[in-house]
């Protein structure tokens, strides 16, 4: 049956595709990502300052809510401002994690699809203990009712159509999220009872519920609500989307949507929006945003899905969102959404609701998928898979795999496809003659995925925030910095003045994000703040601010200082330099160790790889972090491996703040009285890998304790999640 029914939608096509086939057009501004991004950021914007200085009009767990959520949740995704992340993470703190008070009415569940999908982020089983609760006794139940709508029917079952965008969605990024097929096939089950009830086969649209099937509008037509049907479609693309490929009855629900999504393209009225009542949308002759918002998401889902033809549905997709856009005031204010109701109705300018917010920024994703699968090159996708801001992130790509998307260009610009805005690089050559791999430095908000392309020509000047050299004019320093922080090793020269000796790292605090080590060592008064600060960092006879050494028998067995060095990079992302050490005595074991540093632009901390080279399977070594006479506070986090210190005040001089993350947990952490102490185990076959660093408290960025242990637990889990990338 469904089957000629699809083949009588598609007899029907004509009547919205008079003009014939239409591509993208090239440099078309009103679908551009872009464009499309700045319109979604401003209304995204204006709805969230709109809660935060008026409050919530309906409960965080409303309905309406729920459906913004979803909105908001993409414009996040594709978005390089994490606002709209915390926004929603705080809205799940603030609602305990919990769903609304009616248990089993889907309109309370449905923010059960904001919690899966934070869940999935943030790895939190606390975001989702509560709702996959509900979710179970959902699964329980028989589900035997009628759908008449009688005796308080919504408050158990999937009576109306609007049910069927809050709760299979709900249910099935559970499924999602959780790997348990039982809440999608759950979401299946009713969905089709649902269908069953309310789905007229023969004009492809849902009744709204049981009241609606012999109401009819002014022209004699069937009552079929715009924003109704919006929630169904809407609803089965979010379904689809949780819906593996091998799913059962995916093609049913394929087909499903092919049948609504012809039937609905041709109901599109000349203003590009659908009104609200979708059989006599003269009775309504103002725009309505809502219904229309979540059309266009779905038939721009359905095209990037490949289940649509794109040439038939692009020339409704696009006046769709442009009448959409028209509809949004100059401060971001979404106008012409109908009110809440259950029919038709009437709208104005004015008239704005959450949920309309939320099918604008649903629509808008879309189109940004669309646009980015219409530009010319192969797309470099970098994806952050945590619950962690990625400002600045470099990502490390290799020139092997960037070929397929640099192609034949051998001068070339990165852009950013949605932003527009170029990525700055740079090539990697490891101190060789070629490139080995590309840093591009990017701004990654949680979950969000940066798309880009390579374009050929001349890049933009990319500003150095990362430099190093070799120090002669100081007892053979090696010192190295960043827009953050500086720091430098020591050389031989330095042995030959015993009070002045030192074994490990040094820190100098800074200010500025300018370079200053070339500066600081001509005027040679760097122990004095000149404004852009200064080097009150002790290291002596100790591992300094986090160097590492041979550790047997509770003893630190440290080389001499370095005797030959060599840079391998030199900004303007990226410094990198090795120093080499003469071979010394560990507890009776001949040691030798190249120590290679990398500092990124950016970041607060150093990529240490040190190479010990011994006789020997092993070699029990140490990372430590010298200790202060007075009081300050530590951190021992063994099982995220990280390891930091609060230094106490040092005067005027303020406060530094030191730390060590390593790619794993580290047991074995602990103090003694002249270091903090993480234990490892070094090979002779492989670097040992570990990263180390500082912040100040007057650099304005890490002002306590409590803020730089959480930029250290946030680099671990940045560590141990690199940015995902894709080419394709």
């Amino acid at each position: 049956m469904m089957k000629n029914i699809l083949k009588v939608s598609l007899a029907g096509l004509t009547l919205f595709h008079a003009s014939g086939a239409m591509a993208l057009p090239v440099g078309d501004s009103s679908l551009s990502a872009p464009s499309v991004i700045a319109q979604m950021e401003k209304v995204g914007t204006w709805q969230w300052n709109k809660l935060d200085n008026k409050g919530f009009a309906y409960g965080r767990t409303n309905w309406t809510n729920g459906a913004l959520y979803t909105g908001m949740f993409k414009l996040a995704q594709v978005s390089d401002n994490p606002s709209y992340i915390r926004h929603l993470v705080q809205v799940g703190v603030e609602s305990d994690w919990n769903t609304g008070q009616d248990r089993f009415h889907a309109d309370d569940y449905c923010v059960g699809q904001l919690y899966s999908q934070l869940y999935m982020l943030y790895k939190d089983p606390v975001m989702i203990d509560r709702w996959r609760k509900l979710a179970d006794t959902i699964v329980a139940q028989p589900h035997t009712e009628s759908l008449e709508w009688v005796n308080g029917i919504a408050h158990r079952e999937w009576a109306w159509c609007d049910a069927l965008f809050m709760g299979p969605p709900a249910l099935g990024y559970l499924s999602t999220a959780t790997n348990d097929p039982k809440y999608l096939q759950t979401a299946d089950k009713l969905w089709w009872k649902t269908t069953d009830f309310l789905y007229s086969k023969e004009d492809s649209l849902y009744y709204r519920d049981a009241t609606f099937f012999n109401k009819k509008e002014a022209n004699g037509a069937r009552m079929f609500w715009s924003r109704g049907n919006g929630w169904v479609i809407g609803g089965l693309a979010r379904l689809l989307d949780n819906m593996p490929a091998s799913y059962p009855n995916r093609a049913k629900f394929v087909e499903l949507f092919k049948q609504m999504a012809y039937k609905v393209a041709r109901l599109q009225t000349s203003d590009g929006t659908w009104h609200a009542s979708l059989l006599d949308p003269a009775s309504y002759p103002s725009k309505e945003t809502s219904g229309t918002g979540f059309y266009v998401y779905a038939l721009t889902w359905g095209v990037n899905n490949g289940i649509l033809p794109e040439k038939e549905f692009l020339p409704v997709i696009k006046k769709g969102w442009e009448a959409l856009v028209s509809c949004v005031q100059p401060n971001g204010k979404l106008g012409f959404v109908q009110e809440i109701g259950a029919a038709p109705g009437k709208t104005t300018a004015d008239d704005t609701e959450v949920y309309g917010v939320g099918a604008f920024l649903l629509a808008g994703s879309e189109i940004i998928k669309l646009d980015i699968r219409h530009q010319p090159g192969v797309a470099i996708q970098m994806t952050n898979t945590i619950g962690v801001n990625r400002p600045g992130e470099l990502v490390e790509i290799p020139m092997s795999t960037f070929a397929k998307a640099q192609g034949k260009a051998k001068t070339f610009k990165v852009i950013n496809a949605v932003t527009g805005n170029e990525i700055p690089y740079q090539l990697i050559i490891n101190g060789e003659k070629t490139a080995s791999s590309i840093l591009l430095q990017v701004n990654a908000a949680p979950g969000a995925t940066v798309t880009a392309f390579v374009r050929e020509g001349t890049p933009a000047p990319v500003k150095p925030a990362a430099y190093g050299r070799y120090v002669p004019e100081r007892k053979d320093d090696y010192a190295w910095e960043n827009d953050r922080m500086a720091y430098r090793m020591y050389g031989a020269a330095l042995e030959n003045t015993p009070k002045e000796m030192a074994f490990g790292i040094d820190v100098w605090a800074k200010r500025t994000n300018e370079l200053v080590i070339n500066e600081w060592y001509k005027t040679d008064n760097y122990h004095h703040d000149n404004g852009q600060g200064l080097d009150y960092y002790s290291v002596g006879l100790t591992l300094g601010a986090g160097d590492n050494a041979p550790y047997i028998k509770d003893s630190i067995y440290f080389p001499k200082n370095y005797r030959k060095y060599k840079t391998l990079e030199n900004g303007p992302l990226r410094t990198t330099f090795q120093l080499m050490y003469e071979s010394w005595n560990a507890a009776g074991t001949p040691v030798t160790v190249t120590k290679t540093v990398s500092l990124d632009a950016g970041s607060q901390l150093n990529r240490m790889a040190y190479q010990y080279n011994f006789k020997g399977r092993e070699l029990p070594v140490v990372t430590g972090i010298v200790k202060r006479k007075e009081p300050g506070t530590v951190l021992l986090n063994e099982k995220t491996g990280v390891m930091g210190y609060w230094e106490p005040q040092h005067g005027e001089d303020g406060t530094l703040g030191l730390g060590a993350v390593f790619p794993e947990a580290k047991p074995g952490m602990k103090t003694d009285n002249v270091h903090l102490l993480t234990p490892g185990v070094a090979s002779s076959t492989a670097p040992y890998v570990y990263y180390m660093g500082a912040a100040w408290s007057k650099g304005g960025r890490y002002t306590n304790a409590a803020d730089w242990f959480s930029y250290l637990e946030d680099f671990a889990q940045r560590v141990q999640h690199p940015v995902e990338v894709k080419i394709k």
